[in-house]
C-alpha cells in the first residue's frame, strides 16, 4: 500500500492537505512547520487515537497534544492505493473526550465500503503489523530511533526462526505464567495467602470456641456464687427494713408524744403569760415600761412631796385670833379705863386688822385645800397615804414586769420547742406514711438495700454475658465441620504449593526456550542490521550484537570487543539505530502489504557522507515501499535534484 493524498484539521494542520507519491517522498520543512504533527497524523489515521493515554511529565497525550488550534474537531481524512484497490479512510470527532473515534472507509470516490477494514484493524489490516509493531519498525522519528522489545514485536520474531505461528510471546507466556503464580501467591491477594488466612481464621475460631466454652463454664460458677450470696443480700435486707420500720414507728410515737407534751406546755405558758400581762394591766402604771412607770412615779412622789411642803408653808388660820383677841382686849380695857375714846379707836383698829387677817386667812386656807387637793388625787391614783408608798408600788410593778418578761420569754421557749416537736414529728410521719427511703443515705437498711442492688444487678450483668457468651459459640457453628474445613483447606494448601512449584519450573523452561529462540532470531536479526549498518558507515564496524532487550553492541572493523552505544557518536548512534529499524522492517513488515516508512528528522545527526550513504539505502528501499523521509534540511532534496524518480515537496510553499 502506499499513501496518495492527506487532508487534516490535526493540532496546527488547519484543513491542510498533502499529495505523495509511491517510492521515496522528501519533504522539506523548517523546524515547527507541522512536520511531526503530519507523522502523527498518519499513526492516527491508521490505528486511531488513543484515549486512554495520560499526561506525564514532559508529555502530552495526543489528545491534547493535536487538538486543532483553531478550536474545530479533530478529524481528518487518508487516500491509500491497495492491491485490492483505492481506499479513503475518514476519521473525525463526534464527542468531546473521544477525537477520531468516529470511522469510515470507503471505496475511493463513492459511498461503497471497503471490506475489512475497521476503526480498530485498519492499521493491521493495511500494513500487515499492529500498532506496536509499526511504532517499533516503520514509524522512525529523531526521538524514537532507539529501539525496545515488545510482546507483538516478539511474535514476529518467533514466527521468522519457528514454524510462523504468529501467535506466540514468550514475555506474555511468561506474563501469563507469572499472574497464575501471583494468583496463588502474591501479598494478601493470591490463593495460597488467602487459604492460609483462612485456615488461620479457622484456626482463630476454634480457640475462640474453646475460649468462650471455657468462658461460659466460668460464667455458669459465678453466676450460681452470686445467687447463692444474694439469697444471703436479701434475707439481710428484709430483716434491716424491718428493724428500721419498727424504729421508725417508735420514734414517730415519740415525737408524737413530744409533740402533745409542747403544745401543753405552750398553753401553760401562754395562761402564765396573759395573767402576768392582765397583772401589768391592771397596776396603776397600767402596763407601761418598768423605765416610763419609774420616771412617772418619780414625777408624782416629787409633785406631792413638793404640794405637802407648800401646804406646810402657808400660816395657820389662828393668827387671825390674834388682833381679834388684842381688838377685844382694847375695847374691854376702853370701858374700864380711862381714855375710853383710845382704847376704843385702838380696839377698832385691831377688829379692823383681824378681819382683814382673817380674809387673807382665808385666802390662803383655799390654795391650801387646792394643793391639798392635787395631793390626794396623786395618792389617790396609786391608792397610799404618803408619797413614799408610791416607792413601794413601783418595786412590786418592777416585779411584775419581770415577772411578764420570764412569762413571755417562757411561751415563746414552748412555742419554738413546739415547732421542733412538730417538725420532728412531721419528718418522722412522712416515711411512716409513705415508705422509707432504703436506697439514699446511710442507714444499715439503705447499706443493706444496695448491697442487694449491686448483686442483683451483677447476677443480671453475668446472666446477660452468659447468653451472649453462649449465643457467640452458637454462632460460631459446629467445631467438627470447622475441624473438617480446616483439614480440608490443608489439603487445597497442598495442592497449590505443588501448583506453584510446578509453576516456577515452567517459568525456568519458558526462560531457557526464551533464550534458546533469542539466540534464533537475535543472530538473524543482527546479521542483517550489521551489513546494513556497515554500507552506512562505509564498512567502519563489521558486527552488531544484541541483547535479550534488543539493546546493541556494535564492533569497529579490526577489533576483538565491541562497544555499547553510549560510547558511540550521535551520528554513529543514530545509523546503528536506523540500520535496526531497516532491518527489523524488512524481518517483521510484511512486503505483501509493504507498509510504509515514515521517518521524521531521522538524518539530522548524519553529516554529509552518511547522509549521501543512508539516502542511497533508503532510495534503493523505496523500490519495495512508500518511503516518507521529512527533513528540516534542503540538503536531502538537494541530493536528489534532477532524480525525478524522487518525490521532492517543500511544505507550505
Amino acid at each position: 500500500m502506499y499513501i496518495k493524498k492527506m487532508t487534516a484539521w490535526f493540532g496546527a494542520l488547519d484543513g491542510k492537505s498533502l499529495e505523495l507519491d509511491r517510492g521515496l517522498n522528501v519533504l522539506y520543512a523548517p523546524n515547527e512547520s507541522g512536520k511531526s504533527t503530519w507523522c502523527a497524523f498518519i499513526r492516527a489515521m491508521l490505528y486511531g487515537v488513543d484515549t486512554a493515554q495520560r499526561s506525564r511529565q514532559g508529555q502530552l497525550p495526543d489528545k491534547q497534544k493535536y487538538r486543532p488550534w483553531n478550536g474545530t474537531p479533530m478529524s481528518g481524512s487518508m487516500d491509500i492505493l491497495t492491491d485490492a484497490g483505492a481506499v479513503t479512510l475518514r476519521r473525525w470527532t463526534e464527542r468531546a473526550g473521544q477525537p477520531m473515534q468516529a470511522f469510515s472507509a470507503t471505496v475511493t470516490g463513492t459511498d461503497e465500503p471497503a471490506a475489512g477494514l475497521t476503526a480498530e484493524d485498519a492499521g493491521r489490516a493495511l500494513t500487515g503489523a499492529p500498532r506496536e509493531v509499526f511504532e517499533r519498525s516503520a514509524f522512525i522519528h529523531q526521538a524514537g530511533l532507539g529501539f525496545t522489545s515488545d510482546p507483538e514485536l516478539e511474535k514476529r520474531f518467533a514466527a521468522i526462526v519457528s514454524a510462523g505461528d504468529e501467535e506466540q510471546s514468550a514475555s506474555q507466556a511468561e506474563a501469563r505464567l507469572r499472574a497464575w503464580q501471583r494468583r496463588r501467591r502474591s501479598g494478601r491477594r493470591g490463593a495460597i495467602p488467602e487459604l492460609e488466612g483462612e485456615m488461620e481464621r479457622i484456626r482463630q475460631e476454634l480457640e475462640q470456641m474453646e475460649d468462650s466454652g471455657r468462658a461460659v463454664e466460668q460464667l455458669e460458677r459465678e453466676l450460681d456464687q452470686a445467687t447463692a450470696r444474694q439469697g444471703e443480700l436479701v434475707r439481710q435486707m428484709e430483716q434491716a427494713r424491718s428493724q428500721a420500720r419498727k424504729k421508725a414507728l417508735e420514734d414517730y410515737r415519740t415525737a408524737k408524744t413530744a409533740t402533745e407534751e409542747r403544745a401543753q406546755a405552750l398553753s401553760a405558758a401562754e395562761e402564765e403569760k396573759a395573767a402576768a400581762v392582765q397583772a401589768l394591766q391592771d397596776s396603776v402604771f397600767q402596763g407601761v415600761s418598768p423605765e416610763d412607770a419609774r420616771a412617772q412615779a418619780a414625777a408624782d412622789r416629787e409633785q406631792a412631796q413638793r404640794l405637802t411642803g407648800q401646804v406646810d408653808a402657808l400660816p395657820p388660820m389662828w393668827l387671825a385670833a390674834i388682833p381679834l383677841a388684842v381688838g377685844l382686849i382694847l375695847m374691854i380695857l376702853g370701858l374700864v379705863l380711862p381714855w375710853k375714846a383710845v382704847f376704843l379707836v385702838a380696839g377698832a383698829a385691831f377688829y379692823a386688822a383681824a378681819a382683814g387677817t382673817y380674809f387673807w386667812l382665808r385666802g390662803v386656807g383655799q390654795r391650801a385645800d387646792g394643793l391639798l387637793e392635787q395631793r390626794m388625787e396623786i395618792l389617790e391614783r396609786y391608792g397610799v397615804q404618803e408619797p413614799e408608798q408610791i416607792d413601794g408600788l413601783l418595786g412590786e410593778y418592777e416585779r411584775l414586769c419581770t415577772a411578764a418578761r420570764a412569762a413571755v420569754k417562757k411561751q415563746r421557749a414552748a412555742a419554738a420547742a413546739l415547732d421542733n416537736a412538730r417538725q420532728q414529728q412531721k419528718q418522722l410521719e412522712e416515711p411512716v406514711l409513705n415508705g422509707l427511703d432504703f436506697v439514699n443515705g446511710d442507714s444499715e437498711a439503705a447499706r443493706a438495700s444496695r448491697a442487694a442492688a449491686e448483686g442483683q444487678a451483677r447476677i443480671d450483668r453475668l446472666r446477660e454475658q452468659r447468653a451472649m457468651a453462649e449465643g457467640h459459640v452458637r454462632a460460631m457453628g459446629d467445631a467438627m465441620v470447622l475441624r473438617s474445613e480446616q483439614q480440608a483447606l490443608a489439603e487445597r494448601r497442598r495442592e497449590l504449593l505443588t501448583q506453584e512449584q510446578a509453576l516456577q519450573l515452567a517459568l525456568d523452561t519458558l526462560g531457557q526456550a526464551d533464550s534458546t529462540l533469542r539466540e534464533k532470531f537475535s543472530p538473524v536479526l543482527a546479521q542483517r542490521a550489521a551489513a546494513l549498518f556497515g554500507e552506512l558507515t562505509a564498512g567502519r564496524y563489521d558486527e552488531i550484537t544484541l541483547a535479550r532487550d534488543l539493546t546493541a553492541r556494535a564492533r569497529l572493523s579490526g577489533e576483538a570487543v565491541g562497544w555499547e552505544t553510549d560510547y558511540l557518536s550521535q551520528g554513529a548512534r543514530d545509523q546503528l539505530y536506523l540500520a535496526l529499524r531497516l532491518a527489523v522492517c524488512e524481518l517483521v513488515l510484511p512486503l505483501e502489504q509493504a507498509c510504509p516508512i515514515i521517518l521524521d528528522d531521522a538524518l539530522a545527526a548524519f553529516d554529509r557522507e552518511r547522509m549521501s550513504r543512508a539516502l542511497e539505502l533508503l532510495k534503493r528501499t523505496a523500490a519495495q515501499r512508500q518511503i516518507l523521509l521529512f527533513s528540516c534540511h534542503r540538503r536531502e532534496s538537494e541530493y536528489f535534484a534532477g532524480d525525478e524518480s524522487v518525490r521532492k515537496i517543500e511544505l507550505g510553499a
